[in-house]
């Protein structure tokens, strides 16, 4: 990506950086950048010099530091951002803010899942009508309602990438071959590689057999008092059990490694479910080789199942602040880090999945094999709601329990004491 800094008033040599653990603060009042205006914030006076803590996953630290200098340019002279920018990924930045909201980010990223319980602790600063209403328009409700709790928004949609799908080798597993479970398996015997499957050991991944087969979990939790009140969960069922059976063949450990990483693809797996945040390792591995596509079909005796997932946005939260005129910066610079031109630069860096409709219509994002792929699987997907994490948790120990041979009065048991460790979940988070 082409730099459009003219002007520089900070420099951050090598030797400085070593040893600073990737964090850094830097004033960057001056910078002479193209960009478009920054709208008011409720008409509040809030020129002036901020100390603006962010935090963002590791690979958009240097592109965020940028980026922040393209809204300091587009203010025309307006406001100084003391910003220290962090590595902080989106489920480390939700649980530190749930832990302490007071010495966490003013900015931070967040998976959608985690929405309302930050905020309830008081994590995220509700956004007015005219935030909402501009969001609406470039990204559509969909993307607007995953930051929506009951009737108010309080947060800025920054991707809407947040599932999995399939990578492959293809000098090992045909385009074919990639749409079925067992004939990836039967691949990678002959040619003495793994698939990278968390399946058994994730449940985050294992959700994708059950949702696949039918099976609901969906829990309810007070807005108020953050805690989950009731489930409505049909795992311990027929649907649960043809999801158990089909797992089943993956309690294989010379064929079925239990990560999501795309580090090993081309030497020792031949393909992995996972995400978009592996597709620049597994395009370097492979190169032409690289194969995305949905997941397979699994099948259990005379019927086939498409694998599910869960298809969820990513969220940039700001925090309240006691200071209005900082408020109105913080949700100023949020905004502008998901408009149409930010969006775009992340893709072109890490290729995250844009939410904004003219940033996600760029002829490189649909070419893009990856998000295409996760397009694909979208129509499989089920939208990640509200859920204690210790369902997780749960789920893997369930799918983990299953064996290659076990029967299907071993499957029901492991099914039941799922179900009964249902109500201990009520008061985990």
């Amino acid at each position: 990506m082409k730099s459009i800094i003219k002007k520089s008033l900070f420099i951050l040599p090598a030797l400085l950086l070593a040893g600073c653990n990737f964090k850094f603060t830097y004033n960057i009042s001056g910078l002479s950048f193209s960009g478009g205006e920054i709208e008011d914030d409720e008409g509040i006076e809030d020129s002036g010099t901020y100390d603006v803590k962010i935090w963002v996953d590791d690979r958009i630290v240097e592109l965020t530091k940028t980026q922040i200098g393209q809204f300091v340019a587009a203010s025309g002279g307006k406001y100084t951002i003391n910003a220290t920018i962090e590595p902080v990924g989106e489920a480390g930045a939700a649980s530190s803010m749930l832990q302490d909201v007071q010495d966490g980010a003013d900015i931070f990223c967040f998976a959608q899942d985690q929405l309302s319980r930050l905020k309830v602790a008081g994590a995220l600063a509700k956004l007015s009508s005219s935030y909402v209403e501009s969001l609406e328009e470039e990204m559509g409700i969909e993307a607007v309602n995953a930051a929506r709790v009951n009737d108010d928004v309080y947060a800025f949609p920054i991707t809407s990438d947040n599932g999995y799908f399939l990578y492959y080798d293809k000098s090992v597993i045909s385009d074919e071959d990639a749409t079925d479970m067992t004939k990836i398996l039967e691949d990678c015997k002959k040619a003495g590689r793994t698939l990278n499957f968390e399946a058994r050991s994730n449940g985050f991944y294992a959700a994708s057999y059950f949702m696949a087969t039918g099976c609901y979990s969906s829990w309810t939790l007070n807005s108020e008092t953050g805690k989950f009140e009731s489930y409505n969960d049909n795992y311990n069922s027929a649907a649960g059990l043809e999801a158990a059976k089909g797992l089943k063949e993956l309690d294989n450990k010379s064929l079925v490694a239990g990560n999501s990483q795309a580090s090993k693809l081309g030497s020792s797996s031949a393909a992995v479910v996972s995400g978009i945040w592996e597709y620049e390792v597994a395009l370097k591995n492979l190169g032409d080789n690289l194969g995305c596509a949905e997941l397979p079909y699994f099948h259990v005796g005379e019927a086939s199942y498409h694998l599910s997932s869960f298809d969820g946005y990513k969220l940039l939260g700001v925090k309240p602040q006691v200071d209005a005129r900082k408020a109105s910066v913080c949700r100023k610079i949020a905004r502008f880090l998901t408009g149409e031109e930010c969006q775009g630069q992340r893709f072109d860096r890490a290729s995250w999945g844009p939410t904004n409709k003219a940033a996600s219509q760029k002829e490189s994002v649909l070419a893009h094999a990856g998000l295409q792929a996760l397009a694909k699987q979208h129509e499989y997907a089920r939208a990640q709601g509200q859920c204690p994490g210790a369902w997780f948790t749960a789920l893997a120990t369930t799918a983990k329990a299953v064996t290659s041979t076990a029967t299907d009065d071993q499957l029901r048991l492991i099914l039941q004491n799922y179900e009964n460790g249902l109500p201990e979940l009520l008061d985990s988070d």
